[in-house]
């Protein structure tokens, strides 16, 4: 098993999938809830890890916000070597490392939301913070051979 430290990566890129205000559907009064989704992808020619995060941010049961936003990792040849297993077609990304490319995707996601409500009345609403130990709960396996 590849331990966090041992893998070297870069952080290569961004792409905003998502992005949708809904005028109509937002409520000034009720609670507001967030939902998040999350998952993950493998490129293995180019040996990058993509993390993808989704917020819907819903007042009254409608979703009134929407961001979805990828962020992609390179690893170094060294590190690859280490997290992916030729004979099984199989990438073990370790739950430390998953958790911390996580961690840079979902702070990532709170500046381009930022950015896409500056000057609107949307900039007050804020990403809070994630516990991503409750979502990344082990080793992320990503099977290749399908």
């Amino acid at each position: 098993m590849a331990e966090f430290n041992t893998l070297g990566f870069a952080f290569v890129g961004i792409k905003t999938d998502q992005f949708a205000i809904i005028d109509e559907a937002y409520k000034k009064t009720g609670p507001l809830k967030i939902t998040t989704n999350l998952s993950y992808g493998i490129n293995e020619v180019d040996k990058t890890i993509a993390v993808e995060v989704g917020f819907n941010f819903i007042k009254k049961e409608t979703p009134f916000l929407i961001i979805g936003v990828q962020a992609f990792f390179e690893i170094t040849k060294e590190g690859w070597e280490k997290i992916y297993n030729v004979e099984n077609k199989q990438v073990v990304i370790p739950k430390k490392l998953i958790s911390h490319l996580t961690v840079l995707t979902i702070g990532t996601t709170r500046g381009i939301l930022h950015a896409k409500t500056e000057g609107t009345p949307y900039n007050s609403i804020i990403l809070p913070t994630v516990n991503v130990n409750d979502l990344v709960t082990e080793d992320v396996t990503i099977n290749l051979a399908k």
